[in-house]
């Protein structure tokens, strides 16, 4: 806005004057942007205290639900969580409201859960045959629902007919659980409860939100989900943990950063796909069936641990999502990871990083161990690898890519398949003069600790002086490690 001078509104009449502060009043209502930020509020939430008739503009009138916090708040206001030990069992869903670039929305989650269990009435089971019972239900979740007893995820089973004594089969065409108790015993002795909410924090077209200090835990599909048009999304310090399907994904072409979380015993520790953007520092993955799933655009890993994955610890592979206008000629879909400082501990499962279906990936000072194989590229798929180790596979490398490249690293002795050529342990200068690549690396012992450093024992050739192997700086979590 232009101010008048002291001099031209002297000169005004008096209704021109009028006229003019009429203007000027309307023209300050109808644009809010210049005063929206003064007016920002913040929203408590307390399930404990909280109660849905108070206003919830400060902690001792706190609502009690989430959702009513959500329905009274407007853009870039803040949404404070008290964490009263008890989880919130609700979602947080985020449709067409948000923040601005300027000032974000925030969720404070102040350390509180959110939970997606709900306890199954025990009078609605009914017996089947002698120990088996049968749980009717509305409708089924979408996602990988399951049953939780005592906080413990009870086995599943897929097929009413393989159940065992404590297992359950979910049966989504009839919408109703089954589950076999031990003999003499009912399902009320075991305070079963099911996944039946989808999703945690759950943004649909939902832009410029900071999201903190919060865990997400037994939903039925992800911990936290972001769909649609979602821009300038933000996770801090935040776990995902016991879901269904996802800890932490995004779709579409929406964009996250995300600063250390801790996301396991998920399906897919972290899974994004389409044309999505995302950013991850500070990351550590852990006992998810793959650790990081990426189908479709740009990704960047730094300074982050995925280890003990059961099936992968990372899988990336190109995409044509179908629902996306011109996905078949967007570049972005085919799936680009930047990966530097990484640190990917297999404990013998299948596979370190797969990359497959079109995609590209670039690793940078980083390091693979303990898989069956630890790099596989396909004939379609481009890898740029660099003072990178991979340690103790029984494959090193598993590549069919013309266009890959391989240099500057250093692995221990097994075998290397490339161009269907199968390399034995004790052949890798025979490798090295067939394909050309890593005609600066080396084999031989190396040792990693947890954090990730690799050390070169001292007498061994390194790759260059002037290039340090492996990840320059330790692994570091303040999230407390826990056991199965």
């Amino acid at each position: 806005m232009h101010r008048f001078p002291t001099l031209y509104l002297s000169k005004l009449t008096p209704v021109t004057l009028r006229i003019y502060s009429c203007l000027l009043l309307v023209w300050l209502i109808i644009t809010p942007h210049f005063t929206s930020s003064a007016s920002a509020a913040s929203w408590y939430v307390n399930n404990q205290t909280g109660n849905n008739d108070n206003d919830g503009s400060s902690q001792t009138t706190a609502v009690a639900t989430i959702a009513k916090a959500i329905s009274l708040a407007r853009t870039s206001d803040t949404l404070e969580l008290a964490n009263t030990g008890i989880p919130y069992r609700e979602s947080i869903l985020f449709r067409n409201l948000g923040g601005r670039p300027d000032r974000p929305f925030v969720v404070e989650g102040n350390g509180a859960v959110i939970s997606g269990l709900n306890f199954l009435d025990t009078t609605r089971w009914e017996n089947v045959k002698e120990d088996l019972y049968t749980f009717s239900l509305d409708k089924t979740p979408y996602g990988n629902p399951f049953l939780v007893s005592r906080g413990q995820r009870l086995p599943q089973v897929k097929s009413r007919e393989l159940l065992q004594t404590g297992q359950h089969y979910w049966d989504r065409s009839e919408n109703k659980i089954y589950f076999l108790c031990a003999a003499g015993k009912i399902p009320a002795d075991y305070e079963l409860e099911a996944t039946l909410r989808i999703s945690g924090l759950t943004l649909t077209s939902a832009s410029y939100i900071v999201c903190r200090n919060l865990s997400a835990e037994y939903f039925s599909n992800d911990g936290f989900n972001i769909h649609g048009d979602c821009r300038g999304i933000r996770l801090e310090n935040v776990i995902a943990r016991h879901n269904g399907d996802d800890g932490i994904s995004i779709h579409e072409s929406g964009g996250l950063v995300v600063q250390h979380a801790y996301v396991y015993d998920n399906f897919f520790g972290i899974q994004d796909v389409n044309a999505s953007r995302s950013v991850y520092n500070g990351v550590l993955a852990e006992r998810n069936q793959v650790g990081v799933s990426l189908v479709g655009g740009y990704h960047s890993l730094v300074d982050c641990q995925i280890r003990d994955s059961i099936q992968k610890e990372i899988d990336i592979a190109g995409s044509n999502p179908g629902h996306m206008i011109g996905s078949e000629k967007n570049p972005l879909c085919k799936t680009i990871l930047f990966a530097q400082n990484l640190s990917l501990f297999g404990n013998g499962n299948q596979t370190g990083l797969s990359i497959r279906n079109g995609a590209t990936a670039i690793i940078e000072r980083s390091v693979i161990s303990d898989s069956q194989t630890g790099l596989t590229v396909d004939s379609n798929s481009f890898c740029h690898v660099t003072q990178t180790a991979i340690v103790d596979c029984k494959t090193i490398l598993k590549s069919s890519s013309q266009t890959s490249y391989f240099d500057y690293n250093y692995y221990t002795p097994g075998q290397i398949s490339w161009q269907n050529t199968l390399f034995e342990t004790g052949q890798f200068s025979e490798y090295v003069t067939a394909s050309k690549e890593d005609t600066h690396s080396h084999t031989g012992p190396l040792k990693v600790s947890a954090d990730g450093i690799v050390e070169v024992p001292s007498g061994s050739k390194s790759t260059t002086a002037k290039l340090k192997l492996g990840p320059s700086d330790p692994f570091l979590s303040t999230f407390r490690t826990v056991d199965p």
